[in-house]
């Protein structure tokens, strides 16, 4: 088994893509991973992935012209997917895409387009959940400013939201998780970075205990709960515990 390891990035599994698909191997005796995300196994050839930006701009056009823009569109947001079978599974729907044509998106029955659409739907159900788990604090500089820590990278959605929502404040919001940041400033367009310095991730954590609100916003999540009817098992379907640390309300 040869396994192709890319990095945990959409160029980079295109890429990955480009050179199992111009392997001349059979697809049966490869596969993709993302690198990290799992143990190596005996008597697999590892190929390190280098991103190639012409590879993956040649998988892109062969993807739009054969099979359609939105079957690219669905490769693009499964990639934001934090789950470690994701860059294999695009290999697999593709294989299966070239085989079926544009049509592809509509046979549920195939379980690399089933477990595609699965993955999207995790990727959109949690960025969803977090346009009302995000909570700002105001620094001193009067920014705002907020920190998350999702499964799927699903900072990018989020920032196209609070754009939207916050079009006249200047925010930052932090993925701690993987050390990016999506930055706005009042007015102007939202930019996107990797690795910010570690004071700056200190006062943004900082930022919700701060915020003059926040004992405010405290009370009021206390005065409105019954204890009588306090259902946990409730509560952590609708609010996992992972949400809770990056919340004003749940921190002490």
């Amino acid at each position: 088994m040869t396994v192709y390891v890319c990095k945990d990035d959409f160029e980079s599994i295109l890429s990955g893509i480009y050179d199992a698909g111009t392997s001349g191997r059979k697809r049966d005796d490869q596969r993709l991973e993302i690198w990290g995300k799992r143990e190596p196994e005996l008597f697999c050839q590892y190929i390190q992935v280098e991103k190639d930006r012409k590879k993956a701009e040649s998988v892109q056009k062969t993807v739009k012209k054969i099979l359609s823009p939105r079957v690219f569109q669905l490769l693009w947001e499964v990639s934001l997917s934090g789950s470690p079978e994701k860059a294999d599974l695009m290999y697999r729907f593709l294989i299966d895409g070239f085989r079926e044509g544009p049509k592809i998106l509509h046979m549920l029955t195939i379980p690399s387009v089933s477990g595609m659409l699965e993955l999207r739907r995790a990727v959109f159900r949690e960025a969803h959940l977090l346009t009302g788990f995000v909570r700002f604090g105001r620094l001193q500089s009067g920014i705002l400013a907020g920190s998350i820590g999702p499964k799927n990278d699903v900072l990018i959605l989020l920032a196209e939201h609070f754009e939207d929502r916050l079009s006249g404040e200047s925010w930052l919001l932090w993925d701690e998780k993987r050390d990016q940041a999506a930055v706005h400033r009042a007015g102007k367009e939202t930019f996107l970075f990797r690795g910010i310095p570690e004071e700056a991730g200190q006062q943004v954590k900082a930022a919700g205990k701060q915020d003059l609100f926040a004992d405010l916003w405290k009370q009021f999540v206390a005065s409105v709960s019954i204890e009588e009817r306090e259902n946990r098992a409730c509560q952590m379907t609708h609010m996992p515990l992972r949400y809770r640390k990056y919340m004003t309300e749940w921190q002490s």
